[in-house]
């Protein structure tokens, strides 16, 4: 049997630290913190689509490979005015993230879960000074095994992936499943109220 690595506050504060102090990280997170902390609102196309870029660019999510070149940026930017999205994100509104997902599978034919979950966060941490979203993406889907047995792993996994959303997995369950090990691990912190649901 494999050890399982634990998660404790002490780690979490200095992945924080290095993070905040990394020349790249750091200095990008000031960047995006200063554009959506100057530009909140999702209302005005322009300003979308260069949220958009800058998140894309910062976090290297390849997003213009996934939207081509037949006007993909502006189809998104036009989605996320259309969704409500500033009410949502404010409200921590964890549907948005799948919403959205499922959208850009349908349009361009790629999932950009990964994405999605990025811009909804910044904003949310961003611009309402809250908490209520978790970042999914490679980094994580390849670590988390890291910390639970292969068996909860697996039975996350197919819970995620198959039973609550076909495409990509249940946002909130993703949600769910870190918010349980970080609890687990004894980690303090606000957790979101979706734990309670």
């Amino acid at each position: 049997m494999r050890d399982i690595e634990k998660i404790t506050n002490d780690d979490l504060e200095f992945a924080e630290y290095r993070v905040r102090n990394d020349i790249k990280y750091g200095r990008e997170g000031v960047l995006i913190d200063s554009a959506l902390r100057q530009y909140q609102q999702n209302n005005d196309i322009a300003i979308v689509s260069m949220k958009i870029c800058l998140i894309d660019l910062t976090n290297g999510t390849n997003l213009m490979r996934n939207l081509g070149k037949n006007g993909g940026l502006y189809d998104l930017a036009e989605k996320i005015i259309q969704v409500d999205f500033d009410k949502r994100v404010s409200t921590g509104d964890l549907s948005l993230v799948n919403e959205l997902a499922k959208w850009t599978k349908e349009k361009f034919g790629k999932n950009l879960f990964s994405f999605i979950s990025k811009y909804c966060l910044y904003h949310n941490v961003h611009c309402y000074d809250k908490d209520d979203y978790v970042i999914y993406d490679s980094v994580l889907a390849e670590n988390i095994s890291k910390y639970i047995s292969d068996e909860e792993y697996k039975n996350i996994m197919n819970h995620i992936v198959h039973e609550k959303f076909p495409i990509h997995g249940s946002y909130k369950a993703v949600q769910q499943v870190l918010m349980m090990l970080l609890m687990a691990a004894g980690v303090e912190g606000g957790f979101p109220s979706i734990l309670e649901e």
